[in-house]
């Protein structure tokens, strides 16, 4: 009898235990809010409007989508960070930052437009 219930509570901790280990998403950054950014996220400002300026500015385009889908993914109560805002929208803001920020890299200025995206994102999927 005793080593059924051993053996019981061995399956049923195992599997807690196991999934307490598991990584769980969160916040992506270090105590100080420090992270690293990826591809063009790393560019300065500066890059991005010469590039915009020259019609070369997909890449960014597809950085920020990439970054907005893993913003809704992580950011709880998120279905869409956009809101109403379409692409165009969304990178002219980025111009009018990085303008206003030349020093700043694009990572920064989409962290920007995020943080002014957040009161209108989409909480919950249309119907």
């Amino acid at each position: 009898m005793l080593s059924t219930m051993r053996l019981n509570s061995i399956y049923l901790w195992v599997p807690i235990l196991l999934l307490m280990s598991l990584p769980v998403p969160g916040s992506s950054s270090d105590a100080k809010g420090n992270y690293v950014a990826l591809g063009f996220g790393l560019e300065p400002c500066t890059s991005f409007i010469q590039a915009s300026a020259d019609g070369f500015d997909i890449t960014y385009r597809h950085w920020l989508t990439g970054y907005l889908t893993a913003v809704n993914k992580l950011t709880q109560d998120t279905v869409d960070m956009r809101g109403t805002a379409d692409i165009d929208r969304m990178m002219l803001s980025l111009k009018n930052y990085c303008a206003h920020h030349l020093s700043q890299s694009f990572s920064a200025a989409v962290e920007a437009l995020v943080v002014a995206l957040y009161p209108k994102r989409v909480t919950a999927m249309p119907k």
